[in-house]
């Protein structure tokens, strides 16, 4: 099964014409079809995607990670551009967000078309080799980045803990890719999880944020415990982690990691 993925849109940018923002976006090709992995802060994944040689009219399914505005900031662009895709998420993605005092949900969400959603709240396998993980239980505490986050359900204000995060996996016979956006669960957990489920199969690639820029190391060493375990063959990381953390990681594992930037274009045979 040959798979590319194409970063839309990243924190950071090497390319002309290409642009960033804080958010991320990945275009995810695998053999006849197209999966789009969060849609970034704005409509600036549509640019993009034009000089990456990227079709949204393509797009079979739009998965969105969870429900900040970073994620999910270009849906409502993305839903008038493709008619046909259909949006799969948790539903409690769709329930107003906060950080602190910052509104930084879904836009609009009540006024969304419903009919374009899928719920998901178990492994779903929603084309050949393409999985969605929407059950990501918190097994190491200390591996979580849920700090000064709140959502508002049933009329109040409580601690978030981001029951609304998944994770896409495309699993061939070779072996894995996992995808993670902002891993607010804890990239170990949500690696425990998958490769549980899937018997061990080896991880080929791993992409994602794991939200640890600028924290204190003692979480940094609970991510490289847990990754000495199940360590990919590539380790892409992006966004949240922050480039310093990128920089540690390398120093440990050298060619192994990569930044995903803006434009990075990764191709793999599963």
């Amino acid at each position: 099964m040959k798979c590319q993925i194409t970063t839309l849109v990243e924190n950071c940018v090497y390319g002309r014409k290409l642009q960033a923002e804080h958010g991320l976006s990945l275009y995810v090709e695998v053999g006849d079809n197209v999966v789009l992995f969060d849609t970034g802060a704005s409509d600036l994944f549509v640019r993009n995607a034009r000089f990456l040689h990227c079709d949204l009219l393509e797009v079979d399914y739009l998965v969105l990670s969870h429900g900040h505005s970073d994620h999910a900031g270009g849906l409502e662009t993305f839903l008038e551009i493709n008619s046909k895709a259909k949006v799969i998420c948790k539903r409690e993605a769709l329930d107003p967000k906060f950080k602190g005092d910052r509104e930084n949900g879904i836009r609009n969400a009540g006024r969304l078309d419903m009919s374009r959603f899928i719920f998901v709240d178990k492994t779903t396998e929603i084309l050949p080799g393409v999985w969605i993980f929407p059950d990501l239980p918190v097994l190491n505490e200390k591996d979580t980045h849920f700090e000064q986050f709140v959502v508002k359900r049933g009329g109040e204000l409580i601690p978030d803990r981001f029951e609304d995060e998944l994770a896409l996996v495309l699993k061939g016979e070779e072996g894995m890719v996992l995808l993670s956006a902002c891993s607010h669960r804890g990239i170990t957990n949500i690696l425990h999880s998958i490769s549980s489920y899937f018997d061990n199969s080896r991880f080929k690639m791993l992409i994602g944020g794991f939200h640890i820029h600028n924290a204190l190391s003692e979480k940094d060493e609970v991510i490289v415990d847990g990754l000495k375990e199940s360590l990919p063959d590539e380790l892409g990381v992006c966004h949240c982690t922050g480039v310093d953390k990128y920089a540690f990681f390398y120093s440990l594992w050298g060619n192994k990691v990569f930044y995903n930037h803006t434009g990075c274009i990764k191709e793999i045979e599963l």
